[in-house]
């Protein structure tokens, strides 16, 4: 039989990948359905936006003088695609949202970034590609499959529909639209029309992908960001990008991990970079024959893997001759991290905080609305120390929410820090939804919570504004997007950064709902 061959294609090619067998496990939900707002409203936040919108909106209450530019929030408008359902909005297309905001006014214009899969599929009117979370449109995998013998090799990166869909953010006259296995899309900053794929002048020719998470250097005026380039033989490459204002590589380096990994976020100090090694990454047998069979994506086999090192990897951002490559090793418990907030350096070595998901972290797409099964590993915070002359590493949860999405002042970017914002569900309440924004404060004197209960508010991630003249790491305003489960509709509310707790000073309304996002930045463009 066509999986037979393919079987014995692999083993012959991989025998290292059939020394182990392990299967994946379900972890039993603990959401609440009896809390208000139902399951049924919930999930309708994730109901697919088709239209793209262009138009001034209702504000509500004042918006300062003083915020000007605009928000851009990225994130997957469709659920189906031609009558196929989506295994997870993680493989739904990119819809780009910008919130554009001057003299007290908001204008919002969303628009899908044409990939070329969207574009095919579009003009097809009908499902093409798989989705890395398992979204198949293809009845007869042997087919597929015997299309893949016929080629007689096995490419290092499987192929998947590349949705655009992560992240969006301005730098160097760019509005780059990001998800991680694939090469960024640049957009037309003002009309968000799609210009094409970008491999940002050659620096991504050898990757073919970029991370969509993004870190900013004040110090020296760079975008840093990086790459992953995984491998069927058991070994990633970790590219990590410096970029001047005009898209200038000033600085790269490569490093070898001779392990499956997989990274979303990092760290940035002055003199480092760190990355978290997760648990829950391995190519097992059955994994790639589910993944090559089509039964899973490979964002399903995500799950905790005890032969598989947990912990963070530090790079030198500045080694010595001959050392570039080389980092340390600091083991932890097992932990997935999607997000980090922000790390400095001390007298001994490195601080950070991130949000740690536990071991009985997966992929399941909980209660049809939940990114994650987060009520059974909900998200924490975490205080790490490391000291480097020692190699030794401790970490503690500092905060009892359940929480994702954290942000920052990006100008705060590897110094030491006090505020993060957190998209939370308040320690006492169910996990999921997220229906708090939590000021978080690593003093623990000044945390803040506003909370959207009282109006069956979902929201997604909060980001911050910073004042243009403010002397204090919060002057500003955070700006987070609300599904209101009553309306069924989407606001966009600010709230003052300093004083959190008091509640929204403006709502900008949209006439229509546009689905949960992913991630967002604020730019001065106007």
């Amino acid at each position: 039989s066509g999986e037979e061959r393919l079987r014995a294609y692999y083993r012959q090619l991989f025998p290292d990948l059939f020394s182990t067998r392990l299967e994946p496990t379900m972890t039993q939900s603990k959401f609440d359905n009896s809390v208000w707002p139902s399951v049924e409203q919930i999930r309708r936040g994730w109901e697919s936006q088709p239209q793209e919108f262009n138009y001034e909106c209702t504000v509500e209450g004042n918006i300062p003088n003083e915020i000007s530019g605009s928000f851009f929030r990225n994130g997957p408008g469709l659920l189906e695609v031609y009558g196929t359902p989506l295994v997870h909005p993680i493989d739904g297309d990119g819809m780009v949202c910008s919130v554009s905001i001057k003299d007290g006014r908001a204008h919002f214009r969303s628009k899908y970034v044409a990939t070329k899969e969207y574009t095919a599929e579009k003009a097809e009117q009908k499902a093409l590609y798989r989705g890395m979370m398992g979204t198949n449109p293809v009845d007869d995998w042997k087919e597929s499959l015997e299309r893949q013998l016929k080629d007689e090799k096995v490419p290092d990166q499987p192929k998947f529909k590349n949705p655009s869909n992560t992240n969006v953010y301005f730098w160097g006259g760019k509005l780059l639209a990001c998800w991680e296995s694939g090469l960024p899309y640049s957009l037309d900053p003002v009309t968000l029309e799609t210009i094409g794929r970008d491999n940002l002048g050659g620096a991504l020719d050898e990757s073919n992908c970029l991370a969509a998470h993004f870190r900013y250097d004040s110090v020296h005026d760079r975008l840093v960001t990086f790459s992953l380039r995984l491998s069927l033989r058991k070994s990633t490459r970790l590219f990590i990008h410096e970029f001047d204002r005009q898209w200038n590589l000033v600085k790269q380096q490569i490093v070898e991990i001779e392990q499956y990994n997989y990274a979303h976020d990092f760290l940035l100090t002055d003199n480092y970079y760190v990355f978290h090694h997760t648990p829950f990454y391995n190519f097992t047998a059955d994994n790639l024959m589910k993944i090559a069979t089509m039964q899973h994506g490979p964002g399903q086999t995500m799950q905790y893997y005890p032969e598989v090192p947990s912990g963070m990897v530090v790079i030198p951002r500045y080694p010595a001759p001959g050392r570039e490559g080389q980092f340390k090793f600091f083991k932890c418990e097992p932990f997935h991290i999607y997000h980090h907030i922000n790390a400095y350096e001390t007298e001994t070595g490195i601080t950070f905080s991130s949000v740690c998901l536990g071991e009985a972290f997966t992929m399941e797409f909980e209660g049809k609305f939940s990114l994650f099964n987060a009520s059974a590993a909900p998200g924490r915070v975490y205080s790490f120390d490391i000291n480097l002359a020692l190699d030794t590493m401790t970490w503690k949860q500092v905060d009892g929410c359940s929480c994702e999405f954290p942000t920052s002042n990006i100008s705060m970017t590897g110094k030491p820090w006090r505020y993060a914002y957190l998209m939370a569900a308040e320690a006492g309440k169910p996990e999921i939804p997220y229906q708090e924004v939590i000021k978080f404060d690593t003093a623990q004197s000044n945390r803040q919570v506003w909370s959207a209960r009282s109006e069956s508010g979902v929201i997604g991630e909060p980001v911050f504004i910073p004042h243009p003249e403010g002397k204090e790491e919060d002057d500003g305003w955070v700006i987070v997007q609300m599904y209101c489960c009553k309306t069924h509709k989407t606001q966009f509310v600010l709230l003052d950064a300093r004083d959190l707790s008091a509640g929204p000073i403006a709502r900008i309304h949209l006439n229509y709902h546009i689905p949960y996002g992913f991630h967002g930045t604020w730019s001065t463009l106007q």
